[in-house]
């Protein structure tokens, strides 16, 4: 009779799922859409940075006056969010002088430009393997112009007893004509495309727009004019 008793009991006892006995001995209560779970990742929050290198292409005025150039950039930050954070971004970029603009002066030059600038970054689908995200933020622009001339030559010493040759070198002279820098505000914003590597770590290629407010000044004909540049920097490099 005992065994009677407790065969039924037994076969209860396995017809009930294992979820369900879980549950039932921990007294809490079923969570059908994972909430918990969601709840428990929380937002992701970790330093940035990235660097990378590119091409950089001055338009409007500064497009008729400097040939594409090239840059490197430098940035760190902070994520608050899964898809929001806060980047510190340092970026130096040189161009020439294009071919044209002083013919037949016997005159070249070259330009520098460096900026400092804080953004934020929006991460439109972080968690996938192919991203994009949008950046945009205020910035120091530094511009720098330097002309210059051939002034002549010169014989240099040169000596170096590992490589059995001591002798003089002629080598040109370069002479600095003049020279003008100016420090202003501007703006800038873009896109960036991500290819996921390893975890966090992923390859980005970026676009972006800067405007520069520079200073006015005065031209020879008695009107002014205003040094405003505008530069679209494409940079490759990696992000994490």
């Amino acid at each position: 009779m005992r065994l009677l008793t407790l065969f039924p009991l037994a076969l209860l006892a396995l017809a009930v799922p294992r979820g369900a006995r879980a549950q039932s001995t921990s007294g809490t209560a079923p969570d059908p859409v994972g909430f918990a779970t969601k709840m428990s990742e929380g937002p992701e929050r970790h330093f940035m940075f990235n660097a990378g290198g590119g091409v950089s292409f001055p338009i409007s005025d500064a497009g008729d006056r400097f040939e594409t150039g090239g840059g490197f950039q430098l940035g760190a930050g902070y994520q608050f969010l899964r898809n929001l954070g806060v980047m510190a971004e340092y970026y130096y970029s040189s161009y020439s002088i294009q071919a044209d603009v002083l013919t037949g002066s016997g005159v070249d030059g070259s330009h520098y430009m460096q900026y400092g600038s804080l953004n934020a970054v929006w991460n439109v689908i972080p968690r996938s393997t192919l991203g994009f995200y949008f950046i945009a933020g205020p910035g120091l622009y530094h511009r720098k112009v330097e002309l210059t001339r051939l002034g002549g030559v010169a014989t240099i010493p040169y000596c170096d007893p590992w490589l059995y040759y001591c002798g003089t070198d002629v080598v040109p002279v370069t002479q600095i004509l003049g020279s003008r820098s100016s420090t202003d505000f501007g703006v800038g914003g873009g896109v960036g495309f991500t290819v996921k590597i390893d975890g966090d770590l992923r390859l980005y290629v970026e676009g972006r727009y800067h405007y520069i407010f520079g200073d006015s000044f005065d031209l020879p004909d008695g009107s002014s004019s205003k040094a405003d540049g505008q530069y679209i920097p494409v940079t490759l490099g990696i992000r994490y």
